[in-house]
């Protein structure tokens, strides 16, 4: 589908071109019926499936004096050489260069694989090499009047909505790894249900896989959401409900370029391909890019353990998409789901929009960095040697330019790490890594899972041979929150009253859940205290540290164990009765009511707790949780 709309420029100028020539479209049955009605052609043939003796045959018959082939494979090109059509122009790739009597050379990178260009482009090429005009780049698609008839009569409800109409795409033919979670597209249909009134409908190909995502969505979101897949539309029923859609939120898959040639506002996300593609500029596009460091990789199914490209991609992002295309307030046509590094020096990585402030600093490379002495040293009594950590400010241009603004930031430096120390952190991240990777990568998985952790600003690391030599990490202070361990929310200073009760059964349970979305990543944090959580005054939840996180290969259970003792034992008594712990560790669960395997839990949850304040005693502390 994706491919036959993309081609649409070409047709439309081969058509132009060779205005007095009759035309035949030859192709399958699904093509024809996404393409039409259609003004580009004269006659439609059907494509006979894979049997070459039959679609050789077909054309033999009409004594065709031209064959443009836009589809790359070799049996297309064999079944018009056997046809015996004297001109054959195509694409020279699959080993089929023999086989055409004028060919194009495919753009290739160094290393030999083929170089991303937008296909509209790679098929206008053709044209061109025709001598047609390729000026005019914007796929095309009629609808017909009888499909949007049809569609009045199958969904009255949709189309005489007085409410916007938005469509989500959730599946793909290429396969599973292009498909953003169902609980995502969820909770997207249900803020755009509460923040637009819309009216949301998901649309899905009748295989099974796609079926069952639609189910899901519907069976996750709080509101009623209108399922297709229970009341099929055929490509030209499509086209004339996209055509009345306010928004369309796609995976990257064929309906996209629906909504793009019919005009209309769409959302796409990106993950294992890559954009540059099917890039058509359109002006009611906003691309959001799963720029994860495994991606592209273009594989039909994640071999991962983690699904990072598509996962990285949030519901805010989404959202917040939306919000501008149904505002009319489109502002960047791209937005990534990670921040874009730039290399301004050999392994010295940043955040372009700090370049300019960091210059002014000298922080341009890693030997400057651990030259760097200004700011605060932030000793501690127990800071291996080899590892220092210094707090500065640096001034940083607001998004207007006009103004800047101060911003706190932590440097974390490594220089000539141990051995023992490399090799202990090769075993835990199973991997060969540095010290200050240790920090970058679970910020990134975590921010998959929509996570909040310390953005990133700057990173670098140097080696020696096998051996890391220095590594360094540079992290913006977290604006306008503070650790637990600080500083609660002030409802719970105060006296409590029936609304101060609810505040804070909120904040125990969105807590919980936080907690909760980080164990389901599989990671563990070594100090899950409350100085190492963060609360907003946007009321968000941060984790910080995260050189501590760890995912374990053998004991997880032990060690989620071991975390929620933390926030257990750093729960203040005077703030945090047994009641409340309990409704955290329900919250956590999300259970109704404590189960056997739940009070063993606990049990063990209690113990290291008091192990841990046996510990404290010793040395004339008051364990927090303690009264």
């Amino acid at each position: 589908m994706g491919d036959a709309i993309l081609c649409t420029p070409a047709l439309r100028a081969i058509r132009q071109h060779f205005k007095s020539s009759r035309i035949f479209f030859f192709a399958i049955p699904a093509v024809r019926q996404f393409l039409s009605p259609c003004k580009f052609n004269d006659v439609w043939l059907e494509q006979k499936g894979k049997n070459l003796l039959a679609n050789v045959a077909k054309l033999k018959r009409h004594k065709f004096k031209q064959a443009i082939l836009f589809k790359n494979s070799f049996s297309c090109a064999l079944a018009t050489f056997l046809a015996r059509i004297p001109s054959r122009i195509g694409y020279d790739r699959d080993g089929r260069g023999f086989l055409l009597t004028d060919k194009l050379e495919p753009l290739k990178l160094p290393n030999g694989k083929f170089k991303p260009v937008s296909m509209l482009d790679y098929y206008l090429a053709i044209a061109l090499r025709l001598g047609a005009e390729t000026a005019e780049r914007k796929p095309e698609l009629l609808i017909d009047e009888q499909d949007v008839k049809s569609v009045q009569d199958k969904l009255p409800k949709i189309v005489k909505a007085d409410k916007p109409v938005v469509v989500l795409v959730p599946g793909g033919a290429f396969g599973p790894s292009k498909c953003w979670p169902s609980e995502r597209f969820a909770q997207t249909a249900d803020r755009l249900c509460e923040n637009y009134n819309a009216m949301v409908s998901i649309s899905v190909s009748p295989h099974p896989f796609e079926k069952q995502i639609a189910k899901e969505i519907c069976a996750l979101s709080k509101h009623k959401l209108i399922n297709l897949a229970e009341r099929p539309l055929n490509p030209g029923e499509l086209k004339a409900l996209f055509s009345i859609a306010a928004l369309i939120i796609s995976n990257d898959t064929g309906p996209r370029h629906i909504a793009i040639a019919l005009g209309r506002k769409v959302i796409t996300l990106f993950g294992p391909n890559d954009p540059a593609w099917t890039e058509t500029d359109c002006e009611n596009e906003i691309q959001i890019i799963g720029n994860v460091s495994c991606a592209p990789c273009a594989r039909k199914k994640c071999e991962k353990s983690e699904h990072l490209c598509m996962k990285s991609i949030t519901v805010e992002t989404v959202c917040e998409a939306a919000k501008q295309l149904l505002e009319n307030n489109r502002r960047q046509p791209k937005l990534f789901a990670r921040k874009a590094f730039e290399e301004i020096s050999k392994s010295f990585f940043i955040d372009a929009d700090y370049k300019a402030a960091f210059g002014k600093i000298g922080l341009t490379c890693t030997n400057a960095v651990f030259s760097f002495k200004a700011g605060k040293n932030l000793v501690k009594s127990n800071l291996a040697p080899y590892r220092s950590r210094l707090q500065f400010e640096i001034n940083h241009p607001t998004a207007s330019g006009e103004q800047s603004r101060t911003i706190t930031l932590f440097l974390k430096r490594y220089d000539r790490p141990p051995i023992l120390t490399q090799l202990q952190n090769w075993l835990r991240a199973r991997k060969r890594v540095s010290c200050g990777a240790f920090d970058i990568e679970p910020a990134n998985q975590l921010a998959s899972a929509a996570i909040r952790t310390p953005k990133i600003i700057c990173y670098g690391e140097q080696w020696g041979g096998l051996f890391e030599k220095r590594s360094f990490i540079i992290t913006e202070k977290i604006p306008n929150a503070k650790s637990l361990e600080r500083k609660l929310p002030e409802f719970f200073g105060q006296q409590d009253t029936a609304e101060k009760l609810k505040l804070k059964r909120k904040f125990i349970a969105q807590l919980a859940n936080f907690i909760k979305k980080f164990h389901q990543t599989n990671y563990r944090h070594r100090d899950l205290y409350f100085s190492h959580i963060f609360y907003g005054d946007n009321g968000k939840f941060y984790l910080i540290d995260l050189a501590r996180m760890f995912k374990p290969l053998i004991f997880s259970q032990r060690f989620r164990i071991k975390d929620i003792s933390q926030v257990h034992y750093s729960a203040p008594a005077k703030h945090f009765s047994n009641t409340d712990r309990l409704r955290f560790y329900l919250n956590y669960t999300g259970h109704k009511k404590l189960t056997s395997k739940d009070k063993v839990f606990i049990y063990q949850v209690i113990n290291k707790a008091r192990r841990m304040a046996r510990h404290d005693k010793k040395h004339g502390r008051t364990a927090p949780f303690a009264r």
